[in-house]
């Protein structure tokens, strides 16, 4: 039943999503035609159409997280807490798959926006003498690429690691966000009047519940960074970097789990409809 409510799921956001990601590619072939022919143009009007270009390729790249965001508590919002929810919950379907479902396509939806907003961000800058520089001296500009006194090139498999680890940690904190949003809404549905007030009153004493866990464990186990974890396992730089990113995604998951446990338990059990 998860992947038929995925399924659907994906359908409708689809409608809103797609066109809006296709809108970022557009604006950002605009953008690129206003940085290299119209921005520096001597005739005025096309110096104006640049800027416009440009203009809207920002908001089309601002447009799209904003629209991954609201999409996000509005399918939550009308799906499971209002009349639809009535429907919902006489499907065949656990609350756990319900929860699951929204949190996985609105992941994927941050996920295809940043990645698009990375892609029209390049074809913006685009040149065709990049695709010469990329051909013909691809090895000589990664031999060049360092990171302070480190040679990329020597350290490949620590960069493709170091990537999906960050990867990682991007869906995890994104997971955490949705999660928290949806253990506010879920508590704030749990009364009978001033349900979104209510929300939103939930979402800002978990913000500073979880502020108080969090000041809590670092004065007592101090800031974790690459630089403490070398010093204290008395390791190489690369290693201590991944194991802090490793750390930090499983402090990610903490809340995320603490977010979801409220969510499903309120949904379950004191969800009010009316």
């Amino acid at each position: 039943m998860l992947r038929k409510l995925i399924k659907h799921e994906l359908r409708a956001t689809a409608r809103v999503m797609g066109p809006m990601l296709l809108l970022m590619l557009g604006a950002a072939v605009g953008g690129n035609i206003a940085v290299h022919h119209l921005v520096e143009s001597d005739v005025p009007a096309l110096n104006v159409m640049g800027v416009f270009l440009l203009i809207l390729f920002v908001a089309a790249i601002i447009g799209g997280f904003v629209m991954a965001f609201v999409l996000m508590i509005q399918r939550f919002y009308q799906n499971l807490l209002r009349d639809e929810g009535y429907l919902m919950m006489t499907l065949p379907a656990t609350v756990h798959e319900h929860v699951l479902s929204k949190l996985f396509v609105s992941i994927l939806w941050a996920a295809a926006t940043a990645i698009m907003a990375a892609l029209a961000t390049l074809i913006l800058v685009f040149e065709l003498e990049f695709v010469d520089l990329i051909v013909y001296d691809l090895n000589g500009l990664l031999a060049q690429l360092r990171f302070s006194d480190l040679r990329l090139m020597d350290y490949t498999g620590h960069a493709v690691l170091f990537v999906l680890e960050m990867a990682l940690l991007m869906i995890a904190m994104d997971a955490c966000l949705c999660l928290q949003i949806y253990a506010a809404m879920a508590v704030g549905h749990s009364f009978t009047h001033h349900k979104e007030l209510l929300s939103f009153a939930a979402y800002i004493v978990l913000c500073m519940l979880w502020n108080i866990v969090q000041n809590a464990a670092l004065y007592l186990l101090g800031v974790v960074t690459p630089e403490s974890i070398q010093l204290e396992l008395n390791i190489s730089p690369m290693p201590a970097l991944h194991i802090t990113l490793c750390l930090l995604i499983v402090c990610s998951m903490i809340p995320s789990a603490l977010w979801y446990a409220i969510t499903t338990y309120f949904l379950k059990n004191r969800l009010n409809l009316d």
